[in-house]
């Protein structure tokens, strides 16, 4: 029994453990957040405090923003089990718009759905709130005529009739009200009910409601004895036709309410200048009705315009005064250089020929200028910085493009030294003067480049008909005075200039370390910036002159194909240079010495130096070699005795001044000009002790002999 107790405890306790135990979420979920709704607000707000819309109505746009468990996944929004939005969330952020479905009015379930792992957020309360709607169609109408107006019940009861008082306001002054119930009918199951009414008509109380008045109308959906209000709309009644124009359109006039047969004048003026286009008498119909048809004149200038009536005798209540433009046809005219490339910053000036009007616009960044024009013919002038660069004459006849060619140049500017090579990484400083065509004062314009590698620098959509001065320069120094100035620049696609960069007079003197004269050394000479290549081969006083362009330049000296110093020369003028070839002409010594250290006579040194130098020689009595005139650098010694070639000893070594070095033949001993080796040298000097010794001993046995024999 116990046993049983003590199991069913275990099962519980293990249950509860198991209850409790925190979900552990998969790789790309996010626990700390969750799926949740964040904010309900009208799509457009700015709120951003976390607020949730509870009403709204049918058709609003809302944006929900949230977050769901998993990153980069599928979401879906539901607005009682209907699906209205879906999307794929940003990381785990969810941004979403859209509009509130119909339904009848009632409180609705808004869900935001995490797809991937079916996990819900949810609002339970968001109610939707009945709406009315009112729209007049057309909004704009001439004297007389009629609107319709569109009535509207949404998120309304199912199967319940709504009644709409529709009212419409005259313009001021009058305010006049004409109303009239329109009973919409019982609503659909979604709560959505429509009806249509026509304004002005008999249904309208009090009688005479019109539509004889300009100016703007409103109509509302319900209206209380105390306030106007619930849903609105505005429609506008005009007597033009439209609100825009075109030279050569028809302006058909339509007025209405005056007396039969009224005189009346007609004057259309410029609203900014005041000016009449045309004035006209007219005269009313039978009916009280203004009729007219109007062209717009060839020579309109852009701009707004207003029509006035004036009646002779009794006047409207509301004066017919209505203002119209006439806007022109967009037209962009791409402004281009001789070579055709586009130019940006350029004025145009349009002159609108028929009214004497001229407009202005400058190019942008591709290189097009953007009007407002009429229809007719157009003279354009180009300004470039202020300089006249072109004129044309262009026909507009609606909207168009236009090329208009200015009178620019592109200056490329060559740089090549005497021997006609082009010199790339050129620096250059451009100056130039013009003068406006307005007649204002010089202006002095400056521009920089840098030839590039095929040694050309292009100035881009320049002046045509100057002067230019071209100062060249390299290490921040000019070269080219006396050739900077470049006249009476030509017209055309491309225009080139030629810089030269002149040769100066390099002379160069070789010497070595011992400063004696170096004949037969190559020089190459290569220019840092450009890479120009330039070679002699010094006299036999160690001397060389050569022509190379203006610059500064990697000097490398060779013998015997062996580099023996390398530097840099600046050529800005005529130079000379005295280079001290340190590593050549250098003396290396080798003394030889025997295990005592005592020289060794007629013993054969080799010197290996760099590259294929190789010199041999046998040392003097005092155990010396010498080698002159060595090119110094990393060399090797080997010394060894004759007769012995395999017992050698060698010193590495890097010599880079006269030098001094030492080799020991330990193997060997030197007694006076003979030579022999110290195994045999220590033998016969035990061989000579042991000698001495036996005739010591054999000297000491005779005396002793001879000593006993006498006793």
């Amino acid at each position: 029994m116990n046993k049983k107790i003590v199991a069913v405890t275990l099962l519980v306790l293990m249950s509860i453990a198991v209850a409790i135990t925190p979900i552990e979420f998969a790789s790309g979920q996010n626990p700390s957040t969750g799926v949740s709704i964040i904010q309900l607000v009208p799509s457009g707000s700015t709120l951003n405090d976390g607020t949730i819309l509870s009403t709204g109505s049918v058709g609003d746009l809302l944006n929900l923003q949230g977050t769901i468990y998993t990153a980069n996944s599928s979401y879906q929004v539901d607005f009682s089990n209907q699906v209205i939005a879906s999307g794929i969330s940003e990381g785990y952020y969810v941004n979403s718009t859209f509009a509130i479905p119909e339904f009848p009015s009632g409180t609705y379930a808004l869900v935001l759905q995490d797809v991937a792992i079916n996990v819900n957020s949810t609002e339970d309360d968001f109610q939707i709130q009945t709406n009315n709607t009112i729209q007049a169609v057309p909004s704009q109408i001439q004297e007389g005529g009629n609107v319709t107006l569109n009535l509207g019940v949404t998120g309304g009861v199912p199967g319940v009739s709504y009644l709409a008082n529709v009212s419409v306001v005259l313009p001021s002054p009058l305010n006049t009200i004409y109303s009239q119930l329109v009973q919409l009918g019982a609503t659909s199951q979604k709560g959505t009910a429509t009806a249509q009414a026509s304004f002005p008509s008999s249904s309208f109380q009090p009688s005479g409601s019109t539509t004889n008045f300009v100016g703007n109308y409103m109509a509302y959906f319900n209206q209380s004895a105390e306030a106007i209000t619930n849903a609105n709309s505005t429609f506008s009644v005009n007597f033009l036709d439209s609100s825009a124009y075109h030279r050569g359109q028809t302006v058909t006039i339509r007025a209405i309410g005056y007396q039969p047969n009224q005189a009346a004048t007609l004057t259309i003026a410029s609203v900014s200048g005041g000016a009449a286009l045309d004035s006209e008498s007219v005269t009313a119909a039978s009916d009280g009705t203004i009729s007219k048809a109007w062209v717009v004149p060839s020579n309109a200038a852009i701009g707004n315009y207003t029509v006035t009536i004036t009646p002779q005798g009794t006047a409207k209540s509301i004066a017919d005064v209505e203002s119209f433009l006439i806007n022109g046809y967009a037209v962009s005219i791409k402004t281009v250089n001789l070579a055709n490339e586009i130019v940006p910053g350029i004025l145009v000036q349009a002159l609108d020929q028929a009214a004497n009007v001229v407009y202005n616009s400058t190019s942008g960044t591709d290189g097009v200028s953007n009007f407002n024009l009429e229809t007719g013919s157009y003279g354009l002038t180009a300004f470039f910085n202020g300089v006249n660069v072109g004129a044309s004459t262009i026909s507009v006849t609606g909207v168009g493009s236009f090329s208009f060619q200015c009178q620019l140049t592109d200056l490329k500017i060559v740089v090549q030294n005497q021997n006609a090579v082009s010199l790339p990484y050129v620096n250059l400083s451009i100056t130039y003067q013009y003068k406006p065509t307005n007649g204002g004062s010089v202006q002095t314009e400056n521009a920089s480049g840098q030839t590039d590698l095929s040694g050309a620098f292009t100035l881009n959509s320049t002046l045509t008909g100057i002067s230019y001065t071209v100062d060249a320069s390299m290490y921040n120094k000019v070269f080219n005075s006396g050739n900077d100035i470049f006249n009476n620049i030509t017209a055309q696609a491309v225009t080139t200039i030629v810089v030269t960069c002149p040769n100066e007079t390099l002379s160069i003197n070789v010497v070595g370390n011992n400063q004696e004269p170096i004949p037969n050394t190559r020089v190459e000479l290569v220019e840092v910036t450009n890479g120009l290549f330039y070679s002699a081969t010094t006299d036999s006083s160690g001397s060389t002159s050569s022509q190379v362009s203006f610059g500064m330049y990697r000097a490398r000296f060779y013998q015997d194909n062996i580099l023996i110093n390398q530097t840099n020369i600046n050529v800005f003028g005529p130079t000379q240079q005295q280079v001290t070839c340190t590593l050549y002409g250098i003396q290396v010594t080798v003394k030889v010495v025997d295990f005592f250290g005592n020289p060794i006579s007629n013993a054969n040194v080799t010197l290996n130096g760099p590259e294929t130098e190789h010199f041999s020689a046998n040392t003097k009595g005092d155990g010396t070699a010498v080698f002159n005139n060595i090119v110094g650098g990393d060399m090797q010694v080997i010394a060894f005795a004759q007769g012995a070639q395999n017992n050698y000893q060698s010193l590495a070594l890097s010599v880079n001044q006269p030098t001094s070095v030492e080799l020991k033949l330990g193997r060997f001993i030197a007694l006076g000009s003979m030579l022999i080796s110290v195994s045999s040298f220590f033998a016969l000097l035990i061989i000579l002790v042991a000698v001495i010794l036996l005739a010591i001993i054999e000297v000491y046995r005779r005396r002793t002999v001879k000593h006993a024999a006498g006793i």
